[in-house]
């Protein structure tokens, strides 16, 4: 029976903040299911699909796409217990952003270090939510995950901030290409460790046709189509020249929307990126009182530039770590 993995980002086209993609994986082995099984109704006991039960009566885990989940009116609340009681079913109980970083294989003291906001800065966690609530859905959960012969295997996170993005895109021509050789990044980083992966990834922006790229991208190994429909889905298999290990890679328009680990690989890069979101904006708020926050989308975007273009100015801050370029 092969992993589960699932591939979502988050910040893919905001102008301001990194861009952040995570991998999650799920042996579902023991469950008795299918390759893809429906994780949301095998985890029912712990785990709710919005529009789910109204109101606070519901102690589950909401797991969705982020974008259903958070809005700057809703909060980090339900992104935040997602993802911290998951990843204390992996054993890693976090307390701070630094933390959770490296929990999630992506911190990296060099290149924070260049950005004023990130770096030596501390965020405890959990922010919205309470130590003692996720602790309490963690402890369900992983009672449910045991009795269903599921293991929540791995969370896999990339941060690409605005420098490493601007230079990425510049050495290989576009963000889309960006996206995917991220995505494959953490693939590979997974394949290592488990021989046999079935992969949901939600599709790249209007990308239909990914077998070349992949061919590229895994260049000791073979690559076939298996099904091509372009504007919904395309799945492809992949094994290494022994032929030993193996992966099948499906793009799905919507794959969070049927595939749990997607959506919970949506929630966490959601989270990740918001709290990074949060010290960015207050470091400039703690030096020009009054200003807005910003999501980094590119409309309010151009309003934060210009509200911070004389502090930006003052303080020597190159846009080269400020801006992305597309």
């Amino acid at each position: 029976m092969p992993v589960i993995i699932g591939i979502d980002e988050a910040g893919y086209g905001p102008t301001l903040g990194p861009l952040v993609i995570t991998a999650t994986a799920f042996d579902v082995a023991g469950s008795g299911s299918t390759s893809s099984p429906d994780l949301w109704h095998i985890l029912k006991e712990a785990v709710s699909h919005p529009p789910g039960v109204k109101g606070q009566t519901d102690r589950r885990i909401l797991i969705a796409d982020s974008k259903k989940l958070y809005s700057a009116k809703k909060g980090l609340r339900r992104l935040e217990d997602g993802a911290l009681a998951f990843q204390m079913c992996l054993g890693e109980k976090v307390s701070d952003l630094r933390g959770l970083l490296s929990s999630l294989y992506c911190y990296d003291e060099r290149l924070l270090r260049a950005y004023p906001w990130y770096h030596d800065k501390k965020l405890g966690l959990p922010l919205a939510s309470n130590t003692a609530d996720i602790t309490h859905k963690h402890a369900k959960l992983k009672d449910v995950l045991s009795f269903n012969g599921v293991r929540y295997l791995a969370a896999r996170s990339a941060v690409i901030s605005p420098y490493e993005f601007n230079r990425e895109v510049a050495r290989v021509g576009n963000k889309s290409l960006l996206l995917f050789n991220n995505c494959v990044n953490l693939i590979i980083d997974l394949w290592k460790k488990y021989p046999e992966l079935e992969i949901f990834c939600d599709k790249h922006g209007g990308r239909d046709k990914y077998g070349a790229m992949l061919a590229k991208a895994f260049a000791n190994s073979r690559v076939k189509t298996l099904s091509r429909d372009g504007k919904s889905s395309s799945c492809y298999e992949v094994r290494d020249g022994s032929g030993d290990r193996r992966m099948r890679i499906s793009f799905l328009k919507g794959a969070e929307e049927a595939h749990l680990p997607v959506a919970l690989a949506s929630m966490y890069s959601k989270y990740v990126r918001e709290l990074l979101l949060r010290l960015f904006n207050g470091f400039w708020q703690e030096r020009l009182p009054g200003l807005r926050p910003t999501a980094g989308y590119p409309e309010d975007a151009r309003r934060f530039l210009r509200d911070i273009s004389g502090l930006k100015t003052r303080l020597g801050i190159s846009d080269e770590i400020l801006v992305r370029d597309r």
